[in-house]
């Protein structure tokens, strides 16, 4: 049989994970897919591959693609969703407890992530980590470790595993994270160009099954450290020797708090985006753009490209 040749990109954090898990024991081959995984620097990378047709799809941020498909702050690409591939995940990390300067300089991976909502809510919190509304510093993904380490971000707001890896190298700490301030929330998708969907109706639901397969395996605790081996073989956003590996593995396989706040069962029953999920997109899609851009219409996008309803996981 001939097999649909598909090459995908990711920047090799834990929302990619499926992806990965998925070409590794073969769903995709399951499916009828020859997949090409490229892991990227950075978001902007894949933005531009995207654009020029180097790229068929990319494992992204759910608001990313949104922005993709409106062309807000980035190339416009329309895009179709295969599926969620994880929820939450993303964690806000400080180099003390407080960062007290007039502006905390907060690292974040740009463009289309749903930071500004987040440390917008975290600067509101009475009491909270921040003393005043962040100065957002926009970088790849692969530069937010080393800059904290070095002293020239107060903290930053990045994926798993990204605080993990600053609190084992840095020895920076974990302030709140999205799980927390935005229960269920979509962390990433995976978005396949629309010129090749639209002419291959089947690619979509397809790709969603092998997505849904590739998340169930993800979602056992039992794989937990395989997951997570794979995963940092793939990572170009640290150089880490085998015992810092093996340390940040042991970790978080022992399912102590803080070190992960990612999820890839879903959450409840429900099929779909809930209508919090659907708010939380539009609301982080309407906080990414500039403040012109801030009338187009979001909620419809998110619509038009999540039509399908996804089969529940059982809960582990």
């Amino acid at each position: 049989m001939i097999k649909t040749r598909l090459h995908l990109g990711h920047v090799g954090l834990l929302d990619a994970a499926p992806l990965l898990v998925a070409r590794e024991q073969g769903f995709f081959a399951d499916e009828g897919f020859d997949v090409v995984l490229s892991c990227e620097l950075g978001l902007a990378t894949l933005c531009g591959k995207l654009a020029d047709q180097r790229m068929d799809g990319a494992c992204l941020p759910a608001p990313l693609a949104v922005l993709l498909s409106l062309g807000s702050g980035v190339p416009r690409v329309a895009m179709r969703v295969a599926g969620v591939t994880c929820w939450q995940g993303m964690g806000v990390v400080l180099a003390g407890e407080r960062a007290t300067t007039a502006a905390p300089r907060i690292g974040v991976v740009a463009p289309g992530t749903p930071t500004r909502l987040l440390l917008h809510k975290l600067a509101q919190a009475p009491d909270g980590p921040l003393s005043a509304e962040a100065t957002q510093v926009p970088m790849a993904a692969s530069q937010l470790v080393d800059f904290l380490r070095e002293g020239m971000l107060d903290g930053f707001c990045g994926i798993d595993p990204l605080p993990a890896l600053a609190r084992l190298l840095a020895g920076a700490l974990s302030v709140a994270d999205s799980g927390t301030l935005f229960p269920g929330h979509p962390g990433a998708v995976i978005a396949l160009r629309a010129d090749r969907t639209d002419a291959r109706p089947d690619l979509l639901p397809a790709l969603g099954r092998a997505l849904a397969r590739g998340r169930e395996f993800c979602a056992d605790p039992a794989r937990r450290e395989a997951v997570w081996r794979l995963l940092l073989s793939q990572a170009p956003y640290a150089e880490l020797d085998a015992a810092a590996r093996d340390a940040l593995v042991a970790h978080v396989v022992s399912g102590k708090p803080g070190w992960t706040s990612m999820r890839f069962e879903v959450a409840t029953e429900r099929t779909g985006l809930s209508p919090a999920a659907e708010s939380f997109l539009e609301n982080a899609c309407r906080g990414a753009v500039a403040p012109a851009a801030r009338n187009l219409d979001f909620k419809a996008e998110i619509t038009r490209m999540f039509p399908r309803r996804e089969p529940a996981l059982a809960a582990r």
